[in-house]
């Protein structure tokens, strides 16, 4: 009877542990895949975490070696000069990245928190993830921020791919669009740069 009691806490002391293990494993999965910065920039955050550190002094010191170390490989050039552009507005994507783990909803959540950076946002998570601009143009459009044109335009002049992007329609489908006139005309550069790259308490 001792033997078979032992078995059966030891059993459920194994599911407890895996359980906990997976759990762990599941918080620490990033979006995207290695070709993004972002993805890259997120394991990175992932791996200071695993390490003990709390979650806004690793997106701090992830953010700080991405653009200062000259060896650092997470980021393109142009994810780089976005981020460098307005360090509030990447710190608040990546703390919204790293809550969500979903580029649509951390968009969407960033805008939110901070409509009047809608441009440098976009600017970030473009940038960032590369492959994934519609899911940027529909998460600006979700938060009624800014219009469908406006809002491709907007991807566009952050680097989308402009034949893997179209604009979105107020349920976040896309629709076929044609745009006309330069590039990027009456868009800002979305930031005044420098600054801190420290995380908000607000």
């Amino acid at each position: 009877m001792r033997v078979l009691t032992r078995f059966l806490l030891s059993f459920v002391v194994m599911l407890h542990v895996n359980a906990f293990a997976q759990l762990a494993v599941d918080s620490l999965m990033v979006f995207g895949n290695e070709q993004q910065p972002g993805s890259r920039m997120m394991q990175a955050i992932n791996d200071r975490i695993i390490q003990g550190n709390a979650i806004d002094d690793s997106i701090n010191a992830v953010i700080r070696s991405a653009l200062y170390d000259e060896n650092s490989e997470l980021l393109s050039a142009l994810a780089k000069d976005a981020m460098a552009a307005d360090l509030p507005s990447s710190v608040l994507f990546l703390q919204s990245m790293k809550q969500t783990n979903n580029l649509f909803e951390a968009t969407k959540l960033a805008i939110e928190s901070q409509p009047q950076a809608i441009v440098s946002l976009i600017d970030i998570s473009v940038a960032l993830y590369p492959d994934f601009a519609q899911d940027v143009i529909n998460a600006a459009v979700m938060t009624g921020e800014m219009d469908p044109n406006a809002a491709l335009i907007a991807a566009i002049a952050a680097g989308a791919d402009p034949t893997s992007v179209s604009e979105a329609t107020a349920v976040g489908g896309t629709v076929a669009t044609t745009i006309s006139g330069p590039i990027g005309l009456g868009l800002g550069a979305g930031g005044a740069g420098g600054g801190d790259p420290s995380a908000s308490t607000n």
